[in-house]
C-alpha cells in the first residue's frame, strides 16, 4: 500500500532574502497540493540537503586525505587512517546507505503524490517540481556512489509494501540512471532563480561531476559546455572575497549551486569548531605541510624547504591563494599576530583544541566574528564555477586534447593571480599539474579524499605515510621552521577503501542484497 495519509513539511524556505526555517506543521497530502505555493514548501523540506552539513563534513572529508588533519588524537578520521578501528560492514565512518536510500525514496513518494493529488496543477510547474527532487535524488545517489562503487538499491518508484527483495544495480545502470534524473532536472529547472534555488546550471553542474566519476568524459565535457552556453556564470575576479558572500551580499557570479544562513534562523556556525583557540574556537583540524606545500610562490615556481632563502622565510612571496586560506605563523588575524610554536596561544600541541600542524584554516571563516561564532550568514558552495572549468579541463585531458585542457586550468591560475601559463606535453604531465591545483583550488571543500581514490593514487599518496606539520621556534634570535611528523602512527590505506561495504543491517533487511565480493 502506498497511500500515505499525511505529510509531515518542516520546510526551509529559500528566497532572496532569507532561509528562515518555517515548521509548517501536518498537512493532508490534499491541502499539500491545493496550491502552488504549498506543492513548492514540500518540495523546500528537500533543500537543507543542499547544504547538509555544510563544510564541517568536507573538512572531516579532508581530514581523511593527506591535505587536513583532525587535531583530536581520538578522532575517528585518524582510527580510520591508521586502522585503529577497522573498517567492515558494521563499522564504517563513510556509511550514507540508508541515509541515501530513505531520500531516494522521499523523491518517490513525492513523485507518487503529486501523480495522485497535484493534477490542478498546471503541467509545466509540475515539471519544475519534480525538476527539483530529481536533482535531489541524482545528488544522494551521488554520494552514494562515490562510497559503493555505484552498486545501490534504485528506487525509480515506491515499492510494494513488505517487499525485501531489492537487487543492487550495476555500476553502469546507476550512473545512468543520475544521468537521467539530471538530464530531466536541467530541461525543466530555469536558467536562473530565486538566491538558494536549483537551476538548469545546477543540474549540468552535477551531471558533468557525477560523469567524470563513471569516467564518462564525453558527457562530463558535454555538460560542461552546456553551462558555458547559459552564459552566466565566471570566475569571481578576487578569490578571497569569493568566501565572504553572504544573503545581504548577494550571489556571486561563480556561484553554481549553495545555500544560504541567515542568522538567527540558521546559523553558520563553522568558526565556531575550526577557529584557533585564540578566538575562542575548538580547533577541530588543520592544514597540513602536506597542502601548504603545493602553494606556490607567486612568480610560479614551486615552493622548496631545501632552498635557504625560502626556508628562512616560507610565508612571503607565496600565491594569493595561500593568504586568502591558510593562517600561518606570523600571520595577522582579527587583531593579533599568530604564534604557532609550542607552548603558545594558539601553538602546536598534540593534545588536541590546538593546531596539530602548525597552521589553521583561513578560507570559509568570517572575520568580523569575534564572539559568539553563531551569527555568520555567510554562503555554503555546493558547487563553484572554478570546478566546472577543471572538469572540463580534466575530461579533455581524458580525451587526449591535453593543449585544449591547458587553456581552462590556466583560467582557473589566472583568477590565482599568476602571470606565466603552464603547459603540459603529455596526458600523464597535465594530470600532475591538475592534481596540484584541484588540492589548492579546492582545499577544505571536501574534494581530495575523493579525488585521490577516483584518480587511483590513494594508496599511492596515503599508505605508509605520515602527514607533515611545522614547528616554529628562535634560534640566535631568528625565526626558524622544523618539519615534522604530525602523525604518531603511520597511515595505513587498503584497497578495499575504494568501495566501502553494505551495511550488514541492510543485508539483512534485504533478501537480494548481496555483499561486495571483497568484503565478504
Amino acid at each position: 500500500m502506498k497511500k500515505l495519509t499525511y505529510l509531515i513539511i518542516s520546510v526551509f524556505a529559500v528566497c532572496a532574502c532569507s532561509m528562515e526555517p518555517e515548521l509548517t506543521g501536518s498537512y493532508s497530502e490534499k491541502v499539500a497540493w491545493s496550491s502552488e505555493a504549498n506543492a513548492q514548501m514540500y518540495v523546500n523540506d528537500f533543500y537543507p540537503l543542499l547544504g547538509y552539513n555544510y563544510y564541517n563534513t568536507a573538512v572531516s572529508d579532508d581530514c581523511c586525505s593527506d591535505i587536513m588533519r583532525n587535531n583530536s588524537p581520538m578522532a575517528e578520521e585518524n582510527y580510520f587512517l591508521y586502522g585503529t578501528v577497522t573498517v567492515s560492514p558494521d563499522n564504517n565512518i563513510f556509511n550514507n546507505w540508508a541515509w541515501g536510500h530513505s531520500w531516494a525514496l522521499s523523491v518517490c513518494r513525492f513523485i507518487d503524490s503529486m501523480n495522485r493529488y497535484g493534477t490542478g496543477l498546471s503541467q509545466d510547474y509540475r515539471n519544475y517540481l519534480e525538476a527539483q527532487v530529481r536533482w535531489f535524488r541524482a545528488h544522494v545517489y551521488f554520494e552514494m556512489a562515490k562510497r559503493y562503487g555505484a552498486s545501490l538499491v534504485l528506487w525509480r518508484e515506491l515499492p510494494e509494501m513488505g517487499s525485501k527483495n531489492h537487487d543492487r544495480c550495476t555500476p553502469q545502470q546507476c550512473w545512468d540512471f543520475i544521468a537521467e534524473d539530471l538530464d530531466f532536472a536541467a530541461k525543466y529547472l530555469p536558467v536562473s532563480d530565486q538566491a538558494g534555488k536549483l537551476t538548469k546550471g545546477a543540474a549540468l553542474g552535477l551531471k558533468a561531476r557525477a560523469m567524470l566519476y563513471a569516467r564518462d568524459y564525453e558527457s562530463a565535457l558535454n555538460a560542461t559546455e552546456q553551462i558555458e552556453e547559459l552564459g552566466i556564470y565566471d570566475l569571481e575576479p578576487d578569490y578571497a572575497k569569493l568566501f565572504q558572500y553572504t544573503r545581504a551580499k548577494g550571489t556571486s557570479v561563480e556561484s553554481i549551486a549553495e545555500f544560504g544562513f541567515s542568522y538567527p534562523s540558521i546559523s553558520y556556525t563553522f568558526d565556531k569548531f575550526f577557529c584557533p583557540p585564540g578566538d575562542g574556537g575548538y580547533a577541530q583540524a588543520s592544514p597540513t605541510e602536506d597542502l601548504v606545500g603545493m602553494f606556490q610562490m607567486a612568480d610560479g615556481r614551486d615552493f622548496d624547504w631545501n632552498d635557504p632563502i625560502m626556508a628562512s622565510s616560507p610565508y612571503e612571496g607565496r600565491e594569493y591563494r595561500f593568504y586568502a586560506s591558510i593562517l600561518y605563523d606570523g600571520a595577522t588575524w582579527k587583531g593579533r599576530v599568530l604564534d604557532m610554536s609550542e607552548g603558545a596561544l594558539d601553538g602546536v600541541s598534540a593534545a588536541g583544541g590546538s593546531t596539530s600542524t602548525g597552521y589553521y584554516m583561513r578560507k570559509l571563516f568570517d572575520p568580523s566574528q569575534t564572539v559568539g561564532f553563531s551569527e555568520s550568514d555567510l554562503t555554503y558552495y555546493y558547487m563553484r564555477y572554478a570546478e566546472v572549468l577543471l572538469i572540463r579541463a580534466e575530461a579533455l585531458a581524458q580525451l587526449n586534447r591535453v593543449d585544449e585542457a591547458m587553456v581552462f586550468l590556466n583560467r582557473v591560475r589566472t583568477r590565482a593571480k599568476f602571470d606565466n601559463p603552464l603547459s603540459a606535453s603529455s596526458k600523464s604531465e597535465f594530470m600532475a599539474l591538475l592534481q596540484r591545483e584541484c588540492a589548492v583550488e579546492f582545499a577544505f571543500e571536501g574534494h581530495r579524499f575523493w579525488d585521490l581514490r577516483r584518480w587511483g593514487i590513494a594508496k599511492q599518496k596515503l599508505n605508509n605515510y605520515r602527514r607533515k606539520g611545522v614547528k616554529p621556534s628562535v634560534k640566535d634570535g631568528k625565526r626558524q621552521y622544523t618539519i615534522f611528523s604530525a602523525d604518531n602512527k603511520i597511515i595505513k590505506y587498503n584497497d578495499k577503501y575504494n568501495r566501502f561495504p553494505i551495511p550488514l543491517v541492510e543485508i539483512q533487511r534485504n533478501e537480494s542484497l548481496e555483499q561486495f565480493e571483497e568484503w565478504k
